[in-house]
Order: C-alpha cells, then sequence, then structure tokens
C-alpha cells in the first residue's frame, strides 16, 4: 500500500517486488512529478514586529492574510476569505482534504464547500472545464486560478491585490503573489464558478 507521505524511493522499493528498482523508478517518477501540486518554494516568514517580510524569504509568499500585511484594498473579510484563511499552515498531503492536510484541488474544494456549500470537481484538471472564462487582468477575489506543467495541475483562489491562496507541495496552505517567478511562468487560466 503507497501512502501519501510515503518519498518516491518508499514508493519505488515497495513496487520494486522483485523488478529492476531502476526502471520502476524510470516509470513512476514522472507520475510524481506530473501530480504533485506545484514545486515546494521557500518558507514564508512575515514579522510584524518591523512590518516587513523576513529577509531570508522572498516576498512572494506569506502565511499573512496580504490585508493583515498592511497591503492595500483588503478590506472586511468575506465568507470566502475567513473559510480560506482559516486553513492557512494547513500542511500539503496529496490527496488530503482535512486540516491534517490537504492538496491544492482538494483545498480549494473544502473552501467552496464551506464558504458556498458548493461541490465542485476533485482535480484541478476537472476544475479548469467548470466556470466562466476570466481574463487575468479581470480577476476578483474568488476566481480560481490554474497552472499547468504539460497540463494542468495546480489551483488556486484568487484573493486579490495580486495574491492567491494555494496548498503548495512542501509549504502547506499559504498566500502567494500571482506574480511570482515560477507561477507567472506556469499560469494557464482562470475561471469565476461564483457570480
Amino acid at each position: 500500500m503507497v501512502f501519501a507521505r510515503d518519498t518516491v524511493q518508499a514508493v519505488i522499493k515497495k513496487w520494486a517486488h522483485g523488478r529492476a528498482p531502476l526502471r520502476v523508478a524510470l516509470i513512476l517518477t514522472p507520475v510524481f512529478l506530473m501530480t504533485a501540486c506545484a514545486p515546494p518554494g521557500p518558507r514564508p516568514a512575515y514579522s510584524r514586529e518591523s512590518g516587513t517580510w523576513v529577509s531570508f524569504q522572498t516576498e512572494d509568499y506569506s502565511w499573512t492574510s496580504p490585508g493583515e500585511a498592511g497591503r492595500p484594498g483588503a478590506g472586511s473579510p468575506s465568507e470566502l476569505r475567513t473559510v480560506a484563511e482559516s486553513y492557512l499552515k494547513t500542511p500539503y498531503r496529496y490527496g488530503g482534504k482535512t486540516r491534517k492536510g490537504m492538496d491544492c484541488s482538494g483545498f480549494v474544494q473544502q473552501v467552496f464547500e464551506e464558504a458556498y456549500q458548493m461541490r465542485l470537481p476533485r482535480s484541478s484538471a476537472a476544475m479548469a472545464r467548470y466556470g466562466k472564462d476570466v481574463d487575468r487582468e479581470d480577476l476578483q477575489p474568488g476566481d480560481l486560478v490554474f497552472f499547468k506543467t504539460l497540463r494542468i495541475n495546480h489551483v488556486g483562489i484568487y484573493m486579490g491585490d495580486g495574491y492567491f491562496i494555494h496548498s503548495q507541495s512542501g509549504i502547506g496552505v499559504t498566500y502567494t503573489r500571482l506574480d511570482a517567478p515560477y507561477f507567472a511562468s506556469h499560469y494557464a487560466e482562470a475561471k469565476r464558478v461564483v457570480n
């Protein structure tokens, strides 16, 4: 049996059973690379004492709401923002959908279920087939933003002021700037699923 917390090496070892481990690795590694929710990024940190980002981190990531971090335009939190932010710092777990750990689509699905009683599909690729297309310049809080390598493989919720919230492998639920280098270069599309 394979668990979400298993490393690639552990899965290869479990699946090898007399097969050549290198052959198993060559077969399974692309599967892991295509299904992971975005690459691990730097650990975000915002210093409330100094009112600025901690220097060893990049400003592209944060566990703090852009509104709380002193960014303009946050306004009063909506139900969606309240629900989404309640998951900040929840660890990443492939296939997870609970506070013990969740992947990108599990996070988005859970937030929309709690905030709007709306059931979205379970995978980011399936979510990308729902809703109305939205131009990047017309994004509004609550829009879904999608990213791809070879295909759609990551989703987050746009929260305004150039930030989106998502569950990222190696980090968990966090805020990230939409123009962060990795996400800017892998941006695919956006959808509006709630009017």
